[in-house]
């Protein structure tokens, strides 16, 4: 009994997983609030940064005054907060442990670039100093949004209350009234602690302020890390998110002892859903419309894509919503943990062509180790084919894989939900299928505007007129010998992608589409059952948003998009297609139990696109062919 008592109170006095190795940090139950000198002390950290010293090139005067004296006053803002609940550095400092791993290996990268790139001598020379203190703001402030954001500082008062305290407030070792502090865990976006790192630009002594103030080019770079933008930030972006990737990744090589939080991590989740998944041949390996293939060197190629958005709503379906819920976050915590493995370059995204004797697709992929996804006993066996590296375009980022899916709108952060289409988020987002008042130049901006629930001004039966007076009947179909009589099948017409442009006047440019279109869904490279897609998957067949798919084909292939009713009439001429009784074009609601939005277009059969048995995809139970919705 005594000793169930003690271990009781123990749980109690500490959170879950810390057992305190000094008790001078702790303090009637939380946790001490403790000067800079002495967090560097508990964190073994040299508190004279002797590293850092001779990594800044600056003499030890200038270097205590701005790099030492921001460093402390970091120190005392966050105190023993961790970087994160669950993740890297959850244990009792480790956003201070993190920061200092992330800054020291920064300076060591930024020793290899002479900055500005492109740069003159004289450039290089005058301007070596203020890049290489932009690199160190960037590092120590790139984390601190999240005392503001997900991870909370409450202080306890002396008078028995409480209250959250941010790096805004007083310095908590300045205050005469808090007796000690616990930590809380907030879900805000992830986003957000990137937005408010630029609010603690404070921390910087003033005379560093202005004299960084001087170089726009470092300033540019430097604010558009810290606000998150990673097109923007540059070679000071480059460096930063390097060492950020470096310090997370051999952190978590340790064992996770003394969290703050006993909530399992996001790699733990993902790693059981995906060995759960391949067990259980939810996750097809090494078979035409299968996610996986296993080459003869035991790695495991894992469609990145379909792999990301599976976890996604696998998460969203167990109601864990405060896990990623974007790709290129899924992609990063599987590098991170050493799961994912890097290219020659370091990038995570591979591209390969798979090729058996009955399909031959390329796709882009993560690759594993296919061993730490089996058990010794029943290994995943080598695919009866070859898995080649292609070597023709340089391997992707994960954020270059994002700039890619978005600008070919592949990709959006959610699938059709409940949530994104209620009343009180936003209207369904489904891709637009009834303006053609004016053509974009990105097919990924033609999103549903009408935020009433009513037709846009291409209404569907608009589109029927069109249709009707174009092709109402066999008889105002004339076809030439040559397309009459046509046999190539959609496989058989190639497109290049060195020359993305084609002739539209050409006989095969409807054949051109559709092989373009199957392509595209066979090795998942256009999106599905998505708001940002052009093509869902219905109970009747493969729906294409009109004139959305045939515009996207022409803006890829260099045309304007105004030339899609000639081309969507030409395909008609194929015959591949479900009529509408007279019409070809289908209406269809997309929506919730509160919410629907009327969308038009083409429906072809399963097996003009999935043939030979491939898997067709489950149908969107979002998009009915009538208003009536429900919430199955």
């Amino acid at each position: 009994m005594i000793i169930h008592l003690a271990k009781s109170l123990w749980g109690r006095l500490f959170p879950t997983g810390i057992h305190p190795n000094k008790t001078t940090i702790y303090a009637r139950g939380g946790l001490k609030i403790l000067t800079a000198n002495e967090l560097m002390t508990h964190c073994g950290l040299d508190p004279d940064m002797n590293e850092w010293r001779s990594l800044s090139g600056v003499d030890n005067h200038v270097f205590n005054q701005i790099f030492l004296t921001p460093l402390l006053r970091y120190a005392e803002a966050v105190q023993l907060a961790p970087a994160s609940e669950s993740h890297h550095h959850s244990g009792p400092g480790g956003l201070l442990k993190h920061t200092v791993d992330v800054i020291t290996i920064a300076l060591k990268r930024r020793r290899g670039f002479q900055l500005p790139l492109g740069g003159t001598i004289k450039e290089i020379s005058d301007q070596k100093h203020l890049w290489t203190y932009g690199v160190f703001i960037a590092c120590l402030l790139h984390d601190i949004g999240k005392l503001s954001a997900t991870i909370r500082i409450l202080v306890h008062l002396n008078d028995g209350t409480e209250r959250l305290w941010t790096p805004h407030d007083e310095p908590l070792i300045n205050s005469r009234h808090a007796s000690h502090y616990t930590i809380q865990f907030h879900k805000l976006p992830y986003e957000y602690h990137h937005r408010i790192s630029l609010t603690h630009f404070e921390l910087i002594p003033q005379a560093a302020r202005g004299w960084i103030m001087q170089a726009p080019a470092v300033m540019t770079q430097l604010c558009a890390y810290l606000w998150g933008d990673r097109f923007e930030s540059g070679i000071i972006g480059e460096i930063a998110e390097f060492a950020d990737r470096e310090s997370t990744a051999r952190n978590l090589q340790i064992p996770s002892d003394g969290r703050f939080s006993s909530q399992f991590s996001a790699i733990d989740r993902y790693l059981k859903m995906m060995r759960q998944w391949i067990s259980d041949g939810a996750i097809k390996i090494n078979v035409n419309g299968g996610m996986g293939f296993v080459d003869h060197e035991g790695n495991l190629y894992l469609v990145c894509r379909s792999l990301a958005e599976k976890i996604i709503q696998e998460c969203l379906s167990l109601g864990l919503k405060h896990l990623p819920q974007d790709h290129v976050r899924v992609y990063d915590i599987l590098q991170e943990h050493g799961y994912a493995l890097p290219t020659a370059d370091g990038k995570a995204i591979w591209n390969v062509n798979v090729k058996t004797t009955s399909f031959n697709h390329t796709f882009t992929c993560l690759k594993f180790e296919a061993r730490r996804f089996s058990t010794p006993s029943k290994p995943l066996t080598p695919i009866n084919g070859v898995i080649e590296i292609v070597t023709s375009k340089s391997p992707e980022t994960p954020s270059q894989e994002n700039q890619k899916i978005s600008s070919d709108s592949e990709i959006s952060r959610q699938h059709i939900s409940e949530e994104n289409l209620s009343v009180e988020s936003s209207s369904c987002h489904i891709k637009d299928t009834d303006s053609i008042t004016q053509d974009t130049e990105l097919h990924h901006s033609e999103t549903a505007q009408n935020t009433e629930g009513v037709d846009a001004e291409y209404t569907q039966e608009a589109d029927m007129k069109m249709e009707a007076e174009t092709i109402t009947n066999d008889a105002d179909i004339h076809l030439s010998d040559t397309e009459e009589n046509n046999d190539e099948t959609a496989d058989d017409v190639a497109i290049s992608s060195d020359n993305p442009t084609l002739d539209l006047e050409a006989h095969d440019a409807p054949r051109k589409f559709l092989a373009w279109l199957k392509k595209g869904l066979i090795e998942k490279t256009i999106l599905i059952n998505d708001t940002n897609a052009e093509v869902h998957i219905v109970e009747e067949g493969v729906f294409l948003l009109a004139p959305a798919i045939f515009k996207s084909f022409l803006n890829k292939h260099g045309h304007s998009g105004v030339s899609h009713k000639n081309l969507s009439r030409r395909f008609a001429r194929l015959r591949v297609h479900i009529r509408n009784g007279d019409l070809n074009i289908h209406s269809y609601w997309a929506g919730s139990s509160n919410r629907v939005t009327k969308i038009s277009g083409w429906l072809l059969p399963f097996n003009v696109i999935y043939e030979n048995d491939y898997p067709i995809p489950k149908p969107n139970k979002f998009i009915r062919r009538t208003p009536e919705m429900n919430n199955t």
